[in-house]
C-alpha cells in the first residue's frame, strides 16, 4: 500500500517520538527530521525556488520546531506544524527580499541624482569649439549626413533612404574623421 505525501509519516510513530522529545529525550528528534525533511524541503522549494534558501529554511523550520516542541500538541499532525513554520519563514524571506530591492532602488536613485549633480561637461569647451569650427567648414551634404546620424540617431540604411545611397554614406562617414584630425 502506498501512502500519500500528506499522511506519510504522520502516524502514531510521530506522536510517540514527539512525546519522548517533549519529555527531554533529544535523540528522539532525529527520526522526525529524517521522516519529514524531504517533504518540508519540497514544500519550501515550491514556494521559494532557490535551492540554498530551500535547504536553509527547511533547516530553520526544524530548529524552530525543536526549540518550541513543548508548545506543540503531540496529538496533532507534526508535518502540518512544520509546514506552517516553514511558510512563516518563507514569508519573512520574501519580505526581506522586497525590502532589500526597495532599498537598492532608493540607493540607485540617490546615486543617479548625485552623479547628475556632479557631472562636468564630458567634452572640454575648447574641443567643442574645434568641432563646431570643423563642422562649419564641411560641405552642406556632409553636415546633413552628420545631423541625420548623430542628431536624429538614424542608421546608414535609414539615412540612405532619406538622402543618398548606402555607399555614399559610408564614404562620407569615413572621410569625416579626417577633418577632425587635419
Amino acid at each position: 500500500m502506498v501512502k500519500s505525501i500528506e499522511t506519510e509519516g504522520s502516524d502514531t510513530g510521530d506522536t510517540h517520538l514527539l512525546q519522548r522529545v517533549q519529555l527531554g529525550e533529544v535523540n528522539a528528534f532525529a527520526p522526525l527530521v529524517r521522516r519529514h525533511l524531504s517533504a518540508v524541503r519540497a514544500f519550501v522549494a515550491l514556494k521559494l525556488p532557490v535551492p540554498h534558501l530551500a535547504d536553509e529554511i527547511a533547516h530553520e523550520a526544524f530548529v524552530f520546531a525543536f526549540r518550541h516542541i513543548r508548545e506543540f500538541d503531540a496529538r496533532r499532525p507534526f508535518r502540518h506544524w512544520l509546514r506552517a513554520i516553514a511558510w512563516n519563514l518563507v514569508r519573512g524571506e520574501l519580505q526581506r527580499f522586497a525590502r532589500e530591492q526597495a532599498n537598492l532602488s532608493r540607493l540607485e536613485q540617490l546615486q543617479l541624482t548625485e552623479l547628475a549633480a556632479n557631472l562636468s561637461p564630458v567634452v572640454p569647451p575648447d574641443e567643442i569649439a574645434m568641432l563646431e569650427q570643423c563642422l562649419a567648414e564641411l560641405p552642406r551634404h556632409l553636415c546633413r549626413l552628420i545631423e541625420e546620424r548623430y542628431h536624429h540617431e538614424r542608421t546608414a540604411a535609414q539615412i540612405g533612404v532619406r538622402l543618398l545611397d548606402h555607399h555614399a554614406i559610408r564614404v562620407g562617414v569615413v572621410t569625416f574623421p579626417q577633418c577632425r584630425d587635419g
